[in-house]
């Protein structure tokens, strides 16, 4: 695949439900600069972010820290608009073949805007296609 690009968060560093010892975003990203990624893409590929463009320094480190095979392009300028319409516009607008999200509603919303024909795929999905088959 070309252009295949991945949400961060839920796809590389698991989700999380709200940790009482955690108090703001800045802790999270912090405590998650340790938390090794979930797998590593192969080839060619792309990060797409709905992080704030304000953490970019903390996600660029976290990629430093744990790929030897970098992504090609991080998108993470996210600053005036939700997660969902920023992925969609960077989708639209760099001719991305696929990307991987891993929330549900974020899937859905990426169905019904992206318009360039890029395949959405949830995570779950992308897991059973790509390596529970190989088993």
């Amino acid at each position: 695949m070309n252009k295949i690009a991945f949400d961060l968060d839920g796809v590389f560093i698991p989700d999380c439900d709200h940790m009482p010892q955690i108090g703001s975003v800045s802790e999270f990203y912090a405590l998650a600069h340790h938390m090794r990624p979930m797998f590593k893409p192969e080839g060619e590929w792309n990060i797409i972010t709905g992080r704030s463009a304000k953490y970019r320094p903390q996600t660029m480190a976290w990629i430093d820290n744990h790929f030897e095979n970098k992504p090609k392009r991080v998108w993470h300028e996210l600053v005036d608009v939700l997660p969902a319409e920023y992925k969609a516009d960077t989708i639209n607008q760099n001719g991305i073949e696929c990307f991987v999200e891993s929330d549900i509603e974020q899937v859905k919303y990426l169905q019904q805007h992206v318009t360039n024909g890029c395949k959405i795929v949830h995570f779950s999905e992308y897991i059973k296609q790509n390596f529970l088959m190989r088993v």
